[in-house]
């Protein structure tokens, strides 16, 4: 007998589960708390592309850790040639190479650069000019490469707050030389001495928000000797978990359809994927939440997007017991 209210003969008093959260609904696929969680991830996305577009890209660099040096030459062959000298020479450093000023300017906005190389031959006068008179960028080291001896040049190179000047031609170990001297005076951060090891992890990232991803993907670089595979899906990162598997999973509990703890479902259900030890990332401080966390077969919970030490801490003892 079809009671009344409904058109397949079903009871649904009860409703149906909400792919969000799993609570019951009475129709769609999400419940009203659910709904109005990821309208306010899609307006905080939203102002996150408009900070970009209004090149406030810096705002978003500010917690990349690895540190560049610039190169802007126009000359192909030098410019090529000063990135092979610096990335044997200073390998902690990563060498951004360009000889197109408007890519420069978007690097020194989206990176944290520790020095800037220019050429004073090839345009490398205005580039200085330009990067002294923008508050962001003019205290960053600047070392000058030209071939010209004019002493009204040289002059006019350090009047602008040059560290550095090379004649060219000049030889690598003259380049090295003068780079090591501006970085001479800087205190050298040794990581930890319980993660300085040979020893490379593979670390599964699964996070939906590309910029939550981006962030926690420099604060684990930074941290741990891995080698970090990011995916903003549950099926895409299963896909490469079956394809290489990991030492150990990251997973953001708020993604739509399969969340975090569904997907730590998932991975416990298959016999090849059971005994890799899944940590759930979330910025809730719900106690039901955290509490559901817990109770499941999770190897923990940490803060997202900022990954505090405690997390970090946390994730170094998963990697310990690999």
């Amino acid at each position: 007998m079809v009671r009344r209210g409904t058109s397949d003969g079903r009871n649904r008093v009860g409703g149906r589960p909400c792919a969000g959260c799993g609570k019951p609904i009475q129709s769609g696929l999400y419940c009203a708390s659910c709904l109005e969680k990821f309208r306010e991830r899609a307006k905080t996305q939203g102002k996150r592309i408009e900070a970009l577009k209004s090149n406030d890209l810096r705002k978003v660099a500010v917690t990349r850790h690895e540190t560049a040096i610039l190169i802007v030459i126009s000359d192909e062959r030098n410019l090529n040639l000063t990135k092979i000298i610096l990335e044997r020479s200073f390998s902690k450093y990563k060498v951004v190479a360009t000889n197109n000023p408007l890519t420069a300017i978007n690097t020194l906005i989206t990176r944290k650069i520790s020095l800037i190389v220019l050429d004073a031959d090839y345009n490398g006068l205005d580039m200085l000019r330009r990067i002294r008179r923008d508050d962001r960028f003019k205290e960053i080291p600047v070392l000058i490469v030209s071939g010209s001896t004019r002493r009204e040049l040289v002059a006019e190179i350090f009047s602008l707050g040059v560290q550095e000047y090379v004649a060219k031609p000049f030889e690598a170990k003259d380049l090295v030389e003068r780079v090591e001297k501006i970085f001479g005076d800087k205190e050298e951060v040794e990581p930890p001495a319980e993660i300085q090891s040979d020893t490379k992890f593979n670390i599964l990232l699964i996070d939906d928000d590309i910029f939550d991803l981006r962030q926690e993907r420099e604060t684990i670089k930074h941290r741990f000797p891995c080698e970090l595979t990011t995916a903003q899906s549950a099926v895409e990162g299963m896909k490469i978990l079956e394809n290489k598997g990991a030492d150990l999973i990251l997973v953001s509990l708020d993604m739509p359809f399969v969340n975090g703890i569904k997907f730590l479902s998932l991975v416990k259900e298959n016999v090849r994927l059971k005994n890799i030890p899944v940590i759930i990332m979330t910025d809730s401080k719900d106690f039901e939440i955290l509490s559901e966390i817990e109770r499941s077969s999770a190897a923990g919970h940490i803060k997202k997007p900022v990954i505090t030490e405690d997390g970090l801490a946390l994730i170094e003892e998963k990697l310990r017991r690999r």
